[in-house]
């Protein structure tokens, strides 16, 4: 069909490329005319007028003031378009894999939907270009399948990212129980020894350590604050060491000799699955 002829497609494509262009290099020449040189100016010396509003955003990048807001934009108004099910579930593995990129759920719906057209029509583009003889309802097929495949990319790269940051924390957590129990035995609060971990390591765990005494600073308890951490990250061995934590509150236990027994359990946990992944290679 006509609508469907490779010339048409090509050059529908080359005249979007270069209307994008032509945007992008006539957006970044009317920055760098808007009195750039006095900007930089009162940045270094201090002295001349001082930048306004626009001035300052028109330092932004073009990508960071055009594409980044439309982008953002875009996916909030797809996910909108997406049934509303199991959303709760949705966010539930949006915080074990530690909201990656900021994606909330409007966001992270949004970009499966994106990622379907994208595929279907990319895909269905290029087998009219490369087989004109194709049908209009084979095209649509087509379209359909590699759509229906862009949309469950995004759900198999959201299991792999909880996947890992769990097997980070996993992997953290015995280390962090040492020096949790080795900071409260010198003389630290918990508190303070949970902040002397999340200060010495950059990890996920370390993360999850800071929201939960975040949390305890805006009025939650600590018992609170840790089980919501443990519910997140939804790790056994996290699960077990909130359990023992809890337990020892309720029933007035030293909590470093919690703390310590935890730590020897977790090394010898760590020591058995060790010698499992050696026995299976």
């Amino acid at each position: 069909m006509e609508f469907l002829n490779p010339q048409l497609i090509l050059s529908i494509v080359i005249g979007l490329s270069v209307l994008f262009i032509f945007v992008g290099v006539r957006t970044l020449v009317r920055a760098s005319s808007e009195g750039t040189d006095h900007i930089q100016q009162f940045f270094e010396t201090g002295q001349g007028p001082a930048p306004t509003l626009r001035q300052l955003e028109m330092r932004a990048s073009f990508y960071r003031r055009v594409i980044v807001p439309i982008g953002a934009g875009l996916l909030r108004f797809l996910g909108r378009l997406v049934p509303q099910r199991n959303l709760d579930k949705l966010r539930k593995r949006l915080e074990t894999a530690g909201y990656p990129g900021n994606l909330g759920v409007a966001d992270f719906l949004g970009l499966k939907l994106l990622v379907a057209i994208v595929f279907g029509v990319l895909f269905a583009g290029l087998t009219a270009i490369l087989r004109p003889d194709f049908s209009v309802w084979a095209l649509l097929g087509i379209a359909f399948g590699f759509g229906l495949v862009g949309y469950i990319l995004p759900n198999l790269w959201l299991s792999r990212r909880m996947r890992s940051r769990q097997a980070e924390i996993r992997k953290g957590l015995p280390d962090a129980l040492d020096m949790l129990s080795i900071s409260v035995n010198a003389g630290l609060g918990f508190s303070g020894a949970m902040q002397h971990v999340a200060d010495a390591w950059d990890n996920a765990l370390c993360e999850e350590f800071t929201r939960a005494m975040a949390e305890v600073k805006l009025g939650r308890t600590r018992i609170e604050a840790l089980e919501s951490m443990a519910e997140r990250t939804d790790v056994d061995e996290v699960k077990s060491f909130v359990s023992s934590l809890a337990l020892a509150d309720r029933l007035g236990v030293s909590i470093a000799q919690s703390l310590r027994i935890q730590a020897e359990q977790m090394r010898v946990y760590r020591r058995q699955k060790a010698e499992e992944a050696a026995r299976e290679a």
